[in-house]
């Protein structure tokens, strides 16, 4: 296998690594007596790591289990990592056993591990000479394994899930003998493997199980100290609750929820957050520029993928010819000028997390149904190779196209379109938006403003909050970037600072001179707003009611 090729796999699996690394070399130490090794391999049962002295074995098999080989059942016959992951349980395959006839002197014992959301992520494996006893190799292996999937729940928590710890006694046994449960938002988000077959739940469940449906009598306080709990199906167990490690900052209150979402969508924000935890693919729509990304990183952070990657691509930014490769990746040479590491491609870089397809409306066809076998299968083949990799990630669209009327003119696949819009919702364009100072506040403490001691005076906010923003989100942006960087450290910001084009026109609250005013001039100011009758009014001095007044009376005289 290609050096980089194998680099690309480790980084894919480095959280894999990362949790298993301690528990697996505390195991090979345990066995070191039988001259045996310590194996993790990814899902494909493609070997990682080896931990132990592999020089006691002979040379054919250091060279079998050392990083980068594949022991899957279709590559090895008969082993004990391909019939772990092709029975998703633990086994143990005995010199002859095997297949193949140089690993008939191999004795070993291995099992898959799971994920915290579910997902068979890789295999622990004990190998070593058949000649030794090994009465309780298999049993160290499914120990060691509990304690790493223990593990794993406990370090993929966020700062708003709740963990449950249940144990069948008052004092629990150890890692191995807990059951653990994840919630946000009192929904089961993940667990281990031992509380998903004791309680008979799902990897699908995840993101739609609440508390009660598993639990039917809420706990009354929670306190460190053991309680019992009853199952739906009358089983009790000792649990305890650790609230969610909330990071509190004191900030200036802004328009939008902890979501991010704006006053529009407050309300269905958290309906919004369970089904992107259930995986359900979710299609915004709205004007270029609206914030469709930003509010998708905003509902990401809070989501239970949010220990995974937030991977976006422009769909109309990318040339037609290297959207295939920047999504599903590619082997060393698999086209003219391709990097000679290769590239694991957007896909498999969002396994875990979330996969942001911004401009979706304007995918070639023939990458739509690549995509739309990806999403149904849950496996990606780069291009250039053979193999298929297994991902797990959800879906944010987001397009200001009418997807359906492509759909009608034979631009846009029609089974691709209700996979990705499972469920779908429009995003306000920024000139909407309630509230609207308390956002560009947000904004402006996020470009780091605070720091320097730099503030937008009371004026200044009130002329931006006025301002029609054509180009929304990213227009705002740029020009809160444009004051920062002119600004003087300690410096209070006036409309005086505003470029040109965003200054407000000259206008009089003398309503005698509004009388005098001419259709033009109304239509002139309306226009400025895009037709926004509040704002106008508020530039011009007077209440909405005079300017519908004044504006009936202008047309009225015009001549025609």
């Amino acid at each position: 296998m290609p050096h980089g090729y194998l680099n690309d796999i480790l980084a894919h699996n480095q959280m894999l690594q990362q949790i298993a690394v301690p528990v697996a070399s505390q195991l090979a130490r345990r066995v070191a007596d039988s001259q045996s090794v310590v194996i993790l391999s990814d899902p494909d049962g493609l070997v990682l790591q080896t931990f132990g002295n592999i020089d006691a074995m002979h040379k054919a098999q250091r060279f079998a289990l050392a990083p980068g080989n594949l022991w899957s059942e279709c590559g090895r016959g008969t082993n004990a990592i391909g019939t772990a992951l092709a029975i998703d349980g633990s086994c143990e395959i005995k010199g002859q056993q095997h297949f193949l006839t140089h690993n008939q002197d191999l004795y070993c014992a291995a099992m898959p591990l799971q994920s915290p959301e579910g997902r068979v992520a890789g295999v622990l494996d004990i190998s070593g000479p058949a000649r030794f006893p090994h009465l309780n190799t298999r049993q160290w292996v499914e120990e060691a394994v509990r304690q790493i999937e223990h593990r794993w729940v406990k370090h993929s928590l966020n700062q708003n899930q709740w963990l449950l710890s249940l144990h069948p006694q008052r004092q629990p046994a150890g890692e191995g003998d807990e059951m653990l449960l994840v919630f946000a938002d009192n929904v089961l988000t993940a667990a281990n493997r031992l509380a998903m077959r004791t309680l008979n739940i799902t990897a699908a469940q995840f993101g739609l199980l609440r508390f009660q449906h598993l639990f039917p009598a809420q706990p009354q306080h929670h306190t460190p100290q053991p309680q019992q709990l009853e199952t739906l199906t009358q089983q009790r167990y000792w649990f305890t609750l650790q609230a969610p490690q909330r990071r509190y900052h004191p900030v200036t209150p802004a328009p939008c929820s902890n979501s991010g979402l704006p006053v529009h969508l407050q309300g269905e924000g958290q309906r919004i957050l369970r089904l992107l935890n259930a995986g359900v693919s979710l299609c915004m729509t709205g004007e270029t520029g609206c914030g469709k990304e930003y509010l998708s990183r905003a509902l990401y952070k809070q989501s239970r993928w949010s220990k995974g990657r937030f991977v976006a691509i422009n769909c109309a930014a990318l040339p037609e010819s290297l959207i295939e490769s920047e999504l599903f990746g590619y082997q060393p040479g698999a086209f003219t000028g391709a990097s000679k590491q290769g590239y694991i491609g957007k896909i498999r870089e969002a396994d875990g997390g979330v996969l942001f397809l911004d401009e979706i409306g304007d995918m070639p066809l023939a990458l739509q149904t690549r995509l739309l076998r990806v999403l149904q299968e849950k496996e990606v083949s780069p291009l250039g190779e053979t193999r298929s990799w297994p991902v797990q990630f959800a879906v944010i669209c987001a397009t200001h196209r009418n997807l359906h009327e492509r759909v009608a003119k034979g631009e846009f696949r029609e089974d691709l379109l209700y996979r990705l819009q499972e469920f779908t919702f429009a995003i306000p364009p920024l000139r909407q938006w309630q509230q609207l100072p308390g956002f560009i506040n947000q904004l402006w403490r996020d470009l780091g403003a605070p720091a320097r001691g730099i503030n937008l005076s009371p004026p200044l906010l009130e002329t931006l909050s006025q301002h029609p923003w054509p180009g929304n989100i990213r227009q705002l942006r740029s020009l809160l970037k444009v004051l920062l960087a002119l600004a003087d450290e300690g410096e209070t910001l006036g409309i005086n600072h505003l470029p040109a084009e965003y200054l407000p026109p000259p206008v009089t609250k003398n309503n005698g001179a509004l009388e005098q005013n001419s259709a033009n001039y109304i239509e002139e100011t309306l226009r400025h707003y895009q037709g926004n009758v509040s704002k106008a009014a508020a530039a011009l001095g007077v209440a909405r009611s005079t300017l519908y007044r004044r504006a009936a009376k202008a047309q009225r005289t015009t001549p025609r």
